[in-house]
């Protein structure tokens, strides 16, 4: 079994794709609906994907934002975690700047200019 998170956006998904896109280094798969609204995006991130969409307009706007869910991402080494990390903090709050723990070499948590939050790391 895999678990996979899945996002939702009021309306500037393309802008979230886009920006994930250029931080990781990857192209999504993005499923348009006529409206100009994405229905389905997948950014594939290694063994693993996120699904992304803006909130369908007969649904409840989507107010995830800060709230209590992460993404955790584990990358090959201390240089990448501090490149994606520069990437993906623009614009949003940094909570750990890459440093060493005791339970990895390099670890970070950060929230986005989206509101989503991130923990990045190394083994």
């Amino acid at each position: 079994m895999k678990v996979s998170p899945y996002l939702q956006f009021n309306g500037n998904c393309a802008e979230v794709v886009a920006f994930y896109e250029e931080v990781f280094g990857v192209k999504a798969e993005v499923y348009k609906s006529c409206n100009g609204f994405i229905d389905h995006a997948e950014l594939d991130l290694g063994d693993g994907w996120i699904g992304l969409s803006d909130t369908p307009q007969n649904e409840e706007k989507s107010s995830f934002g800060n709230g209590g869910i992460s993404i955790s991402v584990l990358l090959a080494d201390v240089n990448e975690v501090k490149a994606v990390f520069e990437k993906l903090s623009k614009g949003g709050k940094v909570f750990e700047v890459p440093a060493m723990t005791e339970w990895c070499e390099c670890f970070c948590t950060l929230e986005d200019k989206f509101g989503v939050n991130w923990s990045l790391m190394c083994t």
